[in-house]
């Protein structure tokens, strides 16, 4: 068929709404068409979605559409895809949200590429913060795969994802009656999907923490744990133990596979829940996890034995004693990571994970309690007005430190000094750069 005899898009060139111009169709699937349009109203570029035509009349496909909306309004979040609008046009349902620019996960891992390793840790720790905050709100997204992951085009070229597609999504508050997926109806992608997700019944957040544990292994060792049609990889889903990644991807941190190993579980008690798994992720990067720190204790012991007692003077290893020592962690105190803006909190935190600083990064504006808090080490906080109030009313002998980041005038960091900060971070620092000055201050307070 030439290019003449091809059938043009009646959606091409209409106004959605009123004021969503389709300018041109940059993508589909198997039940949606997605558009680039102009919002004529802000004149900027925004994605129009609708159901495919052939499937648009079909009631339970149309409420699924709705519920996407409804699960993309719940749950706003820096990594999400914002949804700006929701509508009828022409009697279709349609979904107007922001324009993503980038590279969808799936065309940079599998087929035997990998994701390089120290990019893993800071994409799948947004990742798990995304499924964090959904699950919190009741929204079980159950169709997590690379190609429902964008890696965004950054100004500062650095990781940030966006989580497309809830259209599986599972509410615990349904905005129906009727249930969408009836039990005994498996719902999915066979390759990331957990064995309850298999088998019909209904999944939890657990399930959605099996299809990260998937495409970790994939993003590591450049393939899924299994392969086959759609029935076969069902069934090994939910029958077979899958391959340890060690054998596919060594010389991995020794965390890192066990991680894996049990967001695989069969059972979803057995695995981790996403808070649970990104902070053991970030332990398992850092080198501060169990795993990790036997390892160094082995290690330890191994050189110990092969000297004599003036051997470890000389060298400084100075036998069982010394090497029980090492056993344990060099845990620097709980760090709070707080600002207005969650993706900057995330930022920072991730940066801290790198350096073994274990942390809490969240999106929330800082209060008086976390600054009296007495069993927190540090205090990380934005500067603004929500940290300066915290911290006058914040009695001076309180136990943690604080540290301010993103001053945004040198003018202002004696205010904050006298306000009880022990240390700041001008707008524009480099991540690593006031990470690795926190962890100092840390290492100077314990040594203390």
């Amino acid at each position: 068929m030439t290019d003449e005899a091809k059938p043009v898009d009646p959606r091409i060139g209409a106004v959605v709404a009123g004021k969503f111009e389709i300018l041109d169709l940059i993508g589909q699937g198997g039940l949606g068409r997605v558009y680039r349009a102009r919002d004529t109203g802000l004149d900027e570029l925004v994605a129009v979605k609708f159901l495919r035509a052939e499937i648009g009349s079909i009631p339970e496909l149309r409420a699924r559409f709705r519920r996407e909306a409804v699960a993309l309004a719940r749950v706003r979040h820096p990594g999400i895809v914002s949804l700006l609008d929701y509508g009828q046009h022409e009697e279709e349902p349609f979904l107007a949200m922001e324009l993503v620019h980038g590279v969808c996960l799936a065309d940079v891992i599998g087929d035997g590429n990998t994701l390089p390793r120290p990019r893993v840790p800071v994409v799948f720790d947004q990742l798990l913060q995304v499924l964090e905050a959904a699950h919190a709100l009741g929204v079980v997204h159950r169709d997590i795969k690379p190609d429902n992951v964008m890696l965004v085009d950054a100004p500062d070229r650095s990781d940030r994802i966006k989580v497309l597609d809830f259209g599986l999504a599972h509410l615990d508050r349904p905005v129906d009656q009727e249930k969408l997926t009836q039990t005994g109806m498996a719902q999915g992608t066979a390759a990331y999907m957990a064995p309850e997700q298999c088998r019909g019944e209904k999944v939890g957040p657990k399930a959605d923490v099996y299809a990260v544990g998937t495409m970790l292994f994939e993003a590591l060792s450049g393939d899924t744990p299994f392969h086959g049609d759609a029935a076969s990889l069902m069934a090994q889903q939910m029958f077979v133990a899958p391959p340890p990644l060690e054998e596919r991807a060594p010389d991995l941190p020794a965390g890192v596979p066990v991680l894996v190993a049990k967001a695989l579980a069969k059972e979803a008690d057995e695995r981790p829940t996403a808070s649970e798994m990104r902070d053991a992720l970030r332990a398992a990067f850092g080198g501060t996890d169990e795993p990790a720190l036997a390892a160094r204790a082995a290690e330890l012991r191994e050189r110990s034995a092969g000297l004599t007692r003036s051997e470890r003077g000389l060298t400084g290893v100075r036998g069982e004693d010394a090497v029980a020592s090492e056993r344990a962690p060099a845990h620097l105190g709980d760090v709070r990571v707080r600002g207005s803006d969650a993706e900057r909190a995330s930022s920072l935190g991730t940066a801290l994970a790198m350096l073994g600083v274990t942390n809490r990064a969240k999106g929330t504006a800082v209060t008086t309690d976390d600054a009296r808090d007495a069993d927190l080490a540090m205090l990380v906080a934005q500067a603004d007005d929500a940290t300066r109030r915290a911290l006058t009313g914040r009695a001076r002998d309180a136990r943690p430190m604080v540290f301010v980041a993103d001053i945004g005038d040198v003018a202002e960091v004696r205010e904050w000094i006298r306000l009880g900060a022990v240390d700041v971070a001008l707008a524009g620092a480099e991540d690593a750069d006031t990470a690795r000055r926190i962890k100092r201050l840390l290492e100077r307070r314990r040594i203390s």
